[in-house]
């Protein structure tokens, strides 16, 4: 639920090490982990990324869960409506709704910034965006969580994330669905497109998958990381009132420290070597994002939040062909909610120790409560 200590120890170890409760080698170190990230011929996406390949014979296929050529294919028609120019048409919906929930929260002076706060903008705009319909925007963060549950190992939750993913599924299979869609939704975009480039028609409706996963945990986490954080350093929080143009750096400084997606697995498609440590073909690695953005040897004091450091490289979005697909959505809703937050909020004060969530692969927060000065 912390990971950060278990960083540290992965990073004293070595740039590679083994994780004897997983069997599974782990690639940690800063430089190990870019230019593996950037070699995808022999750190393969295509078989899946979770560490259970029974889960991996669902997620194959999806953007995420592919090699190039086919990555590339799936990527052009999904990544669409999520290129900087295209959110700009959607800028100043995101703007007024991030003014919105700003006014709410303050006005309670005391709120959960996870519930409160960080869930409602990605609910609030993404899920209407994506256009799944009644049922699908009914369930759009319970199917995400599942999703992330099990790339890792949920252990206890295993059962409830198994029947969660079932759901989606069986959503996605139901011929009904694709009637259901927004005709402007996202959704409904990638699978036109997917049909009429030729792709099988079960293949094309299940790209909505991109946009159900990487949209909505992942940028709660952040939100609510960056609160936090921003509570514990104040002087950091009165740099950023002070001079807006910090902005999109800190944002990027949060992301680093936070790191939403801890790690995802790759399958070794022939024997390599990495930091000094030989990996055998056929093999899962884990990715440790989180553990290289807190790499000393790339980050000087790695774990103090500076919104001022030169964050250029960090990993907190992915690297290379699999860098995050909705990135700039999810720095456009950070930098329009912290920035209507700077406008009306002149401190954040922890009312108590944040509540971990327990996410297999997400590092984030279930409830953090905090009182606002104005």
């Amino acid at each position: 639920m912390d990971p950060v200590p278990a960083y540290r120890q992965m990073l004293a170890t070595g740039p590679v090490v083994w994780l004897p409760r997983n069997r599974l080698h782990a690639i940690c170190g800063y430089e190990a982990l870019t230019t593996s990230l950037r070699n995808h011929k022999v750190f393969r996406s295509g078989m899946g990324v979770s560490i259970d390949d029974t889960v991996n014979a669902f997620l194959i296929g999806s953007t995420l869960n592919s090699d190039p050529p086919e990555h590339d294919a799936t990527r052009a028609i999904t990544f669409g409506p999520l290129t900087p120019k295209a959110l700009e048409e959607v800028r100043a919906r995101i703007e007024e709704e991030a003014q919105f929930i700003a006014d709410r929260v303050v006005a309670q002076r005391e709120f959960d910034a996870v519930g409160d706060l960080a869930t409602h903008l990605p609910l609030a705009i993404v899920r209407d965006l994506v256009g799944l319909g009644a049922q699908g925007k009914e369930h759009m963060l319970k199917w995400a969580g599942a999703t992330f549950e099990l790339m890792g190992d949920p252990r206890d939750r295993r059962e409830t994330a198994v029947r969660n993913l079932g759901e989606l599924r069986q959503f996605l299979d139901d011929p009904e669905v694709l009637n259901g869609l927004s005709p402007d939704g996202w959704a409904n975009r990638a699978t036109r497109m997917a049909v009429e480039a030729g792709m099988e028609h079960r293949k094309a409706i299940s790209l909505m998958r991109d946009y159900i996963a990487p949209s909505l945990d992942t940028t709660i986490s952040a939100i609510g990381y960056g609160v936090m954080l921003f509570a514990r350093n104040p002087d950091q929080w009165d740099k950023l009132r002070q001079d807006r143009s910090l902005l999109r750096n800190a944002i990027e400084e949060v992301v680093r420290l936070n790191t939403p997606i801890k790690t995802l697995s790759r399958l070794v498609e022939e024997d390599v070597e990495v930091g000094g440590t030989k990996l055998p073909k056929g093999s899962r690695t884990m990715m440790m994002f989180g553990a290289a953005n807190r790499d000393p040897s790339r980050f000087e004091d790695p774990d103090r939040f500076d919104i001022e450091r030169n964050t250029r490289g960090h990993v907190g979005f992915g690297r290379g062909t699999h860098a995050c697909l909705g990135m700039h959505l999810a720095r456009l809703e950070m930098n329009c909610l912290f920035n209507a937050l700077a406008d009306r909020v002149e401190r954040f004060e922890l009312v108590e120790e944040p509540v971990p969530a327990k996410i297999s692969v997400i590092h984030s927060f279930r409830r953090l409560m905090v009182r606002v000065g104005t």
